[in-house]
Formats: C-alpha cells, sequence, structure tokens
C-alpha cells in the first residue's frame, strides 16, 4: 500500500511541524507526534495513491478515510462538541496528505488494563461511561454513525493541559452518514456489510443489517461492561458468527447473568431500553445519563478522582 511507503524520522520538518516520532499505523497511514507552534499535536498521514474514487466524496483531496476525520472533526468543532480533538492543520506534502490535530493521553483500552484486575473501579467506569456516550450523542446530532466504538478508540486529555478527567473519541474513518443532506433518516439498505470490531459490534452488524444509533449504543454497552469488569464473556470466542449467537443469548438468562456480572444492576435496564428501539429511533441518551448518576448513588461510588489521576 501506498500509506506503507511513507516513514516520517524524528527531526524532519512537515510544513511548520516537527515530527517527534511515530505513534502507530493503520491500514490507510501513520501518526506522529509532533511539535509546533503552541506545542505538541499528532499528525495523521495518508498517501496520495491512497485515493479511492467514490461517488459521495467531491474534490477529492484527501481520501475518504482522513476526510471523514477532517469532515467529522471540522462539523463537530461547529457544534461545540465536548469530546472531539481540535484541527490545528491540513494540506498536502510531498506524496501525502496530513491532519494535524489535538494530542491526547492514553487509551481507555490502555487505562483499563492498567487497573487492579484489568478493569476500572467503578466510580471510574461509570464517570467514563457518561462521556463517551456524550461524544455518541454528539456525533450522532450531526448525523453520523460511528460504526467503531471501543475502549481503543477513547482516550484522556493530557496531564500537561489539565485534562486527565476529559475523555476523548478517536477514529471516524468507519463513520457513515445516516440523515440525507436535509437532516432526513437515510433508508437502510437490504445487506450491508460487517463494520467495526467483532468483539465489540452490536448484533445487526453480525446479521448484516444496516446500523442506526441504538447500535452505537449497544456497542457502547459492551465497552462499558469490560472497562467495568475486565471482562466481556465471548472475548475467547474466535469465530464472528458465533460471538453473534452469544451476543443474541445474553439477551436471557442464564447468559444474561453472564454478561453483567460484577456489574451494577443499571447497566441491564439500559441494555432493555437500547434493544426496545427501532431503526428509525433517537436513543434516550439524558434518560441513560440518569441511569449512570443514579448507579453511583446506589453504588456509593465516587466519579472522581479518576483512576488514573491517582
Amino acid at each position: 500500500m501506498a500509506a506503507e511507503l511513507i516513514q516520517l524520522n524524528p527531526g524532519m520538518q512537515v510544513e511548520r511541524w516537527t515530527i517527534v516520532k511515530k505513534l502507530g499505523e493503520g491500514g490507510f497511514g501513520a501518526v506522529y507526534k509532533v511539535s509546533g507552534p503552541g506545542g505538541e499535536y499528532a499528525l495523521k498521514t495518508e498517501g496520495v495513491n491512497e485515493q479511492i474514487q467514490v461517488r459521495y466524496y467531491s474534490s477529492i483531496d484527501l481520501c475518504p478515510v482522513l476526510k471523514m476525520e477532517v469532515f467529522c472533526l471540522t462539523e463537530l468543532g461547529k457544534r461545540g462538541g465536548r469530546h472531539f480533538c481540535k484541527i490545528e492543520d491540513k494540506g498536502r506534502f510531498g506524496n501525502f496528505n496530513y491532519v494535524v490535530m489535538t494530542f491526547v493521553g492514553k487509551s481507555l483500552q490502555d487505562l483499563r488494563k492498567e487497573g487492579p484486575g484489568g478493569h476500572m473501579s467503578l466510580g471510574t467506569a461509570l464517570g467514563a461511561g457518561i462521556q463517551t456516550l456524550e461524544a455518541l450523542e454528539d456525533l450522532h446530532g450531526i448525523g453520523y454513525l460511528h460504526r467503531d466504538v471501543k475502549p481503543g478508540n477513547y482516550t484522556v486529555g493530557r496531564a500537561e493541559l489539565g485534562e486527565l478527567r476529559k475523555v476523548y473519541v478517536l477514529d471516524f474513518g468507519m463513520c457513515r452518514k445516516f440523515t440525507n443532506d436535509q437532516g432526513v433518516i437515510r433508508k437502510p439498505r437490504a445487506a450491508a456489510g460487517f463494520r467495526g470490531t467483532v468483539r465489540y459490534a452490536p448484533i445487526s452488524c453480525h446479521m448484516q443489517r444496516e446500523l442506526c444509533r441504538k447500535d452505537d449504543v449497544e456497542t457502547w454497552i459492551y465497552m462499558q461492561v469490560e472497562i467495568t469488569t475486565g471482562n466481556l464473556p465471548w472475548k475467547n470466542v474466535q469465530d464472528m458468527n458465533q460471538v453473534g449467537e452469544y451476543k443474541k443469548r445474553c439477551r436471557f438468562p442464564p447468559a444474561v447473568n453472564e454478561l453483567f456480572a460484577g456489574c451494577p444492576a443499571e447497566y441491564a435496564q439500559i441494555m432493555t431500553l437500547v434493544d426496545n428501539l427501532k431503526y428509525y429511533d433517537a436513543p434516550n441518551y439524558a434518560q441513560i445519563y440518569g441511569i449512570m448518576r443514579s448507579s453511583m448513588q446506589t453504588n456509593g461510588v465516587q466519579e472522581f478522582p479518576y483512576d488514573w489521576e491517582k
């Protein structure tokens, strides 16, 4: 892949940004830590040859993955999105396109694994859960589904910026617009391919149905269980179809008790609410936040300080 050829070494300049080190790479390019005016940032690259001609993308300058990221973050910025990186710069340099954005801290996946027993304390899990759902609410508010909700796609802010209590959502490469230009929800396609990560994917995804807002929230529930207990009952099941069947079984006893073992009772209550939603329905985010807050009181836990502040 063309993207693999782009290797930026420490000390190299990309316009006004100096490469500090490589943070990681994905299917479409790499992410680097850079320094520039005002501090440290993240720079994402994507090879110019990666351009995929898709009719939804006019004036194709960035390839669809990076273009989606820029578009979502720009729209969210206009709407005052609460949990999103800010775009500092974007452009083309040599044989690649780049975007410079807020440099964030560790992922919730890493923070979960660092916790005792491989999970977060209940107060932290509930607090982080409210923020991660707020991010989805904001994204849905601009007419987009995330479709790859998982602990690895959320991070906390950096201590230097005093943002250890702020959660960010990342990676909009799998996003899909579920509304048309008039803001009306698009009719579902007859069949949709599997998108996302098998461990957290909603049942609809396993059934290759068109996803909707409730599916992002269902995925969020699985993530919530994992950060709370360190476990999902199907985590060692390799076969995608078997994982889908396991998730269906978890709607009924005894499997539902296995899914929510070690979780507050409120999680099962939220799942029932979400499972009752239909394709065109908007989740009642405020009701879910209320249930999460009351869970803190019922269980006698505090949200702060978060585990990683201690």
